[in-house]
């Protein structure tokens, strides 16, 4: 999800995952990162537009540590994973609709 792709900024996330530095240019105060997914996106930025990344520690926030949801098998012994990107399909309107 990029900007400007009609996505409200307000849900937009305000920094992405960590990624690997690959090179360092002190000179400029720029970095360049491993970025992946994202063949359309330059991978030089300015280190004000950078954070550093600091994993949540469970001892002090234990209620912040989130389990990752296993894959669910089926009665055929067949694994499946609980989201397969349906979020993805918009609904699109042309004004106001009758909701029944």
């Amino acid at each position: 999800m990029q900007k400007g792709d009609k996505h409200i900024a307000k849900f937009m996330p305000c920094y992405d995952s960590p990624y690997i530095i690959l090179d360092m240019h002190p000179e400029t105060s720029t970095y360049t990162l491993n970025l992946p997914n994202s063949p359309n996106i330059f991978p030089t930025f300015h280190s004000s537009q950078l954070r550093p990344f600091h994993p949540n520690d469970p001892t002090l926030f234990p209620s912040c540590d989130f389990p990752q949801p296993g894959p669910v098998v089926t009665k055929d012994g067949q694994m499946e994973t609980l989201f397969d990107g349906s979020a993805s399909e918009q609904m699109k309107t042309n004004g106001y609709h009758d909701v029944t």
